[in-house]
């Protein structure tokens, strides 16, 4: 199967997948459509996909690459219409020991995770956007912090006071002008950490501006950029951030892709040429209750 892909998700039923530029069904191969038909489907960034099944709560990461599951305690205290809506991270390769599965559910705040046998859950302030970054959780806390979770032992919370600064340039810091209102995510790409802030009017259904920063750990300062390296930065509701190479399947380099199932539309920024453009996706993509991004995991 080409990834990265789109799925647009229909909850406890089945999870279609699109190409993303030619908007065409991709019929997977062996037997991924049966494995996900009648679970719940939450992606994460580095291409495992976490499912539950609907009726009987068993809970697993599956690989699209080549099958594998990853079987995990059952998530029996989370509703479909919860699970649906939360943010999934792996703080690094699932199969390695002390992986941390990372659940965040965003309207209630809540966290759990799951170890190798246990599921434990946490209540905080609102941890939402977040990304998993060199085994760290990264969270927006307040304009001018920046918190930390972490998990050896843990799980401890922690935070990193920013320098708000606005430099007269503007090459570092931000106003809530410019992050309000609107949908900020956090991304990590290549070991660094990102923030995508999308702005929209108060319906959010116009986005009239979009910035890209990176977190300066040495400054403690967001820094804008002007590029992404030529990478891609993928986006979908519900915090979810992802990156991958640019040039591949039809995905413009130094672009922020951003899914909107419900409008069935996809927002392309361009980062070098400040454009904004929303497309629309064809007849073919079906309403969903989710629409995400599948990409491609580490061989």
């Amino acid at each position: 199967m080409e990834l990265p892909c789109l799925a647009f998700h229909q909850c406890g039923r089945s999870t279609p997948f699109f190409s993303a530029t030619e908007q065409k069904r991709i019929i997977p191969a062996g037997n991924m459509d049966e494995i996900l038909t009648g679970k719940v489907v939450c992606p994460t960034a580095q291409g495992h996909l976490l499912a539950r099944d609907a009726m009987t709560s068993a809970t697993f990461l599956y690989n699209p690459r080549n099958g594998d599951t990853i079987h995990l305690p059952p998530l029996i205290r989370v509703q479909d219409a919860v699970l649906v809506d939360s943010h999934c991270l792996l703080s690094g390769d699932p199969a390695a020991p002390g992986c941390v599965v990372l659940l965040v559910e965003p309207e209630d705040t809540s966290i759990w995770h799951i170890l190798d046998v246990e599921e434990d859950l946490y209540d905080k302030d609102v941890i939402c956007p977040i990304a998993s970054c060199q085994g760290k959780f990264y969270f927006n806390s307040f304009s001018t912090e920046l918190g930390v979770l972490e998990f050896s032992p843990g799980p401890v919370f922690s935070f990193i006071e920013i320098d708000n600064t606005i430099a007269a340039d503007r090459s570092y810091g931000f106003s809530k002008e410019d992050n309000r209102p609107g949908d900020v995510h956090l991304v990590e790409s290549d070991g660094e950490l990102f923030m995508v802030t999308l702005c929209a009017n108060t319906r959010r259904d116009k986005i009239y501006r979009a910035s890209v920063h990176r977190m300066d750990f040495t400054e403690r300062r967001w820094r804008k950029v002007k590029d992404l390296g030529g990478r891609v930065f993928l986006l979908s509701l519900f915090y979810f951030g992802a990156s991958c190479a640019g040039g591949e399947l039809g995905l413009e380099k130094d672009c922020v892709y951003m899914v909107y199932p419900v409008r069935k539309a996809l927002l392309v920024f361009n980062v070098k040429e400040g454009t904004i453009e929303m497309r629309a996706f064809d007849g073919e993509v079906p309403a969903s209750d989710k629409g995400f991004w599948v990409l491609p995991t580490n061989p």
